[in-house]
């Protein structure tokens, strides 16, 4: 399903060794006194992994500086935001805000990589010249470039579905501006999405549509030149390969399929018992002979 993925990132997420370091954005740390630690710990990121998201995106001009907040909680900035995010990008001029004593959720395993995260979200906009492009790509690609896609996030990815079903790429938005939960959903399945897209039609995809879309084409025509279909066609090509999951799933994880799996299995123990009886009792009529068993 997904096991091609993990190759392709680890080409894309890692730069050559022995090769000089390809020219990344300048990382400006803005931290009170008691975050110096964290801005500290969190300059050392790989940059070689910053110039790989560059070349996922047709980046070549890094372009100026991304300043990073620091945050501490009890902070107007940090009261101003959600407990459970633990960072994000705000406007176009490449500004992350991060909340380091916050624990990163899903899909962040660590600090370090929600600053990748967040960082290629600010690439992101800049390949795309800062146009319009949709909520799905953007945390799909940032999601992708943040990590491999592994075993565990797979099994998010069954265990959302089977919760909610399928959903058209194109609603994605729509859940990552909802609760939580509905943000947990989205990212595991623009992850997916991205995922396939990226084996499908070659690490160059992103590159090809950001620059289209920076030329000024909209997303979706570009979208559909360079894949040859439709967002909605490859949304609904990307829920055949997966109906199992989609739709078998959902069905039997149900708390009516589930009852009725009980239902089932208690009846079937029942004539298990009663054709146990039966044989046990025709044993003990071949045992005391043929007149106990025509008195009986």
């Amino acid at each position: 399903m997904l096991t091609g993925t993990v190759a392709l990132t680890m080409a894309l997420a890692l730069a050559p060794r022995g090769e000089p370091p390809d020219p990344v954005p300048h990382l400006d740390f803005r931290a009170p006194a008691e975050m110096a630690a964290y801005a500290e710990r969190l300059d050392r990121v790989d940059r070689r992994r910053i110039a790989a998201v560059m070349r996922l995106v047709g980046l070549a001009d890094p372009g100026g500086a991304i300043r990073i907040v620091l945050a501490p909680e009890g902070s107007e900035i940090a009261n101003a935001s959600p407990a459970w995010v633990a960072g994000y990008t705000r406007g176009r001029g490449g500004v992350i805000v991060l909340f380091p004593e916050r624990a990163p959720s899903y899909p962040h395993d660590s600090l370090e990589e929600l600053l990748q995260h967040e960082i290629a979200h600010v690439l992101i906009a800049r390949a795309a010249a800062g146009r319009p492009v949709p909520r799905w790509f953007h945390e799909g690609l940032a999601t992708t470039a943040e990590h491999v896609w592994g075993f565990g996030d797979r099994a998010r990815f069954v265990y959302e579905v089977a919760r909610r079903g399928s959903v058209p790429i194109p609603e994605l938005d729509a859940l990552f501006d909802g609760s939580r939960g509905s943000v947990i959903v989205a990212y595991s399945l623009a992850g997916a999405f991205m995922s396939e897209m990226l084996v499908e039609h070659g690490s160059d995809w992103p590159a090809r549509v950001l620059a289209r879309v920076a030329q000024g084409q909209r997303f979706g025509e570009a979208f559909r030149s360079v894949t040859g279909v439709s967002i909605a066609t490859a949304s609904d090509g990307f829920w055949r390969r997966h109906r199992l999951v989609a739709v078998w799933l959902p069905w039997a994880t149900s708390p009516s399929t589930m009852w009725s799996v009980i239902t089932l299995l208690a009846l079937l123990a029942i004539v298990q018992v009663r054709r146990r009886r039966t044989a046990r009792r025709l044993q003990w009529e071949m045992e005391e002979g043929p007149d106990a068993a025509h008195e009986l």
